[in-house]
């Protein structure tokens, strides 16, 4: 872990499943997930790290909880390694508030949550022949710029992501995850 890197701003909230015994502790999570927070807003653009500040809640849960999430909110019947859902309203969607309460400080809306599968995090690390704690690292980010807008539906898409992720991983020292795929392809 590269503790060079400044504080991070986000404010992690970590669940793990309880059927994910092997799952490294709260702590360890923590640690990981915060650096790769701060590496991941080093390399955006200042108006998107800015929005790393905000809460964000990260549950590693189990195959069958994967499943079911995979299967009722992007109507797909496996398990996946990450899914992320976002904490932040379209503001064309939030209905008109009343003069008075416009004034009033209003509830800041978190990031968002990600679910980790982690049987399918160790398993894709073991084929892919990396360290599961960089794997883990690598989709935390990839859920996170899903949770900023970013996408990889078509090729440009995926090769901006796909860099962000990389310039994010270099600062922990963290060898491209896209290059060990192809070569286990």
């Amino acid at each position: 872990m590269n503790n060079t890197l400044s504080p991070a701003a986000t404010r992690l909230q970590i669940q793990v499943a309880d059927d994910c015994d092997d799952a490294p502790s709260s702590e360890d999570l923590q640690e990981a997930l915060q650096a790769s927070g701060v590496a991941l807003a080093q390399v955006l653009p200042s108006n998107l790290g800015a929005a790393l500040s905000k809460e964000l809640c990260v549950r590693l849960c189990d195959e069958g909880e994967s499943k079911q999430l995979n299967h009722d909110y992007r109507g797909r019947e496996k398990s996946t390694n990450v899914l992320s859902f976002g904490g932040m309203a379209d503001e064309q969607t939030l209905a008109p508030l009343p003069s008075d309460a416009r004034n009033q400080d209003l509830p800041e809306l978190p990031l968002g949550d990600l679910a980790i599968c982690w049987p399918v995090v160790q398993a894709e690390a073991q084929e892919q022949g990396k360290p599961v704690e960089h794997h883990l690292q690598h989709l935390f980010m990839h859920g996170v710029l899903h949770l900023l807008g970013f996408d990889h539906e078509t090729p440009e898409e995926a090769e901006a992501m796909e860099r962000i992720e990389c310039e994010a991983l270099a600062l922990l020292s963290i060898p491209n995850p896209y290059l060990s795929v192809a070569a286990n392809a």
